[in-house]
């Protein structure tokens, strides 16, 4: 009955150390997240820029060219039916590289995206795909900006 005690507090403490070594990873990212996004924020040639989407709902974008980054959030856009995400894209000469998938709106808002890879020359759009995203657009953008660079 002891060494049945013993184990179970070893396996107790074993899932104890994975269960704290997630949340600290999960900690990490987001305290690295936070940091890029306060970098733009604060950047001198931080640009914003709000724009209505197709859907009637408002983009807002924060831009820094220096560092090729921006911050995207949303108000006003419609909850998606199931299986379908609202996906960022850069655009540049008429090709479209995946930025990434904003975050579901929740009560009409998108809490603040950042996606960084920003180009020279590139202009921003939104999407309606599948969810998991695309490798290129499949429906008509809701929203198409050409950014103050």
């Amino acid at each position: 009955l002891a060494a049945l005690a013993a184990a179970a507090r070893v396996i107790a403490a074993v899932l104890l150390g994975v269960a704290q070594s997630a949340t600290q990873h999960r900690l990490t990212q987001a305290e690295a997240q936070n940091r890029a996004m306060a970098a733009v924020l604060a950047a001198p040639d931080a640009r914003l820029v709000a724009v209505r989407t197709t859907t009637g709902g408002m983009a807002t974008v924060v831009v820094s060219p220096a560092h090729r980054s921006l911050i995207v959030t949303t108000a006003g856009l419609p909850a998606l039916a199931g299986g379908k995400v609202y996906e960022l894209w850069f655009i540049n000469s008429g090709a479209a590289r995946p930025a990434g998938l904003l975050p579901a709106p929740s009560g009409g808002h998108t809490s603040p995206f950042l996606a960084s890879g920003l180009a020279r020359g590139d202009k921003v759009a939104v999407t309606v795909e599948p969810a998991g995203g695309t490798k290129q657009p499949t429906t008509k953008p809701i929203l198409m900006l050409r950014l103050p660079v």
